[in-house]
């Protein structure tokens, strides 16, 4: 028998997207190379995650450094800088687990971005939508054509993280456990 959910419990709060944040925030920091010999497990499941958000297939022969992570910077659910092998990234995301995109949402956070980062024309930014599964509804389509998003699902980042777990019991939870076999998917919150 195993111990209940770290992320559910009985009450009816919708604060999943919250806590999606924070999970996330600290996922990616741990991809960077400085802590490669704190929790490999966790270094490189966290690596393969990063690598999916960034549209690369694999982590291999990529290096992440210097991370650099904001929640809800200039109203954006996750602002995030690094290199990648030396080159400059940023990755804006929006997280909808269970809200709708605003109209013009998207757009006008490419807009910020794009204007936060004129006077820097070679950093590569990319823009990701999360949802929390594979469904993408029509209007969420809708919102995406000429913004630059790219949806992605708590799913597709879990499977990015690999087959085993770490053996950390935080990341397993979420990134095994909860993020593949939630609730929210479900309907049930």
């Amino acid at each position: 028998m195993t111990l209940p959910s770290f992320f559910i419990d009985d009450s009816n709060s919708d604060k999943f997207e919250e806590t999606i944040d924070f999970f996330m925030s600290w996922t990616i920091r741990c991809a960077d190379v400085i802590h490669q010999n704190r929790s490999t497990k966790v270094y490189y499941a966290s690596r393969n995650i990063l690598a999916k958000l960034l549209l690369f297939e694999y982590a291999d022969g990529l290096e992440f450094s210097n991370i650099k992570v904001w929640k809800q910077h200039k109203n954006i659910d996750l602002w995030i800088e690094l290199n990648v092998n030396n080159e400059a990234f940023a990755i804006i995301i929006e997280n909808k687990m269970y809200s709708k995109i605003h109209s013009n949402q998207l757009q006008r956070y490419k807009e910020i971005a794009q204007e936060h980062y004129a006077n820097d024309p070679n950093r590569i930014i990319l823009y990701i939508l999360l949802r929390p599964d594979y469904t993408l509804d029509r209007q969420d389509a809708s919102h995406l054509i000429n913004t630059d998003f790219h949806a992605m699902n708590l799913e597709q980042l879990a499977d990015n993280a690999g087959d085993k777990k770490t053996g950390n019991d935080l990341f397993d939870e979420f990134w095994f456990n909860w993020a593949i076999d939630s609730e929210i998917k479900r309907g049930k919150k």
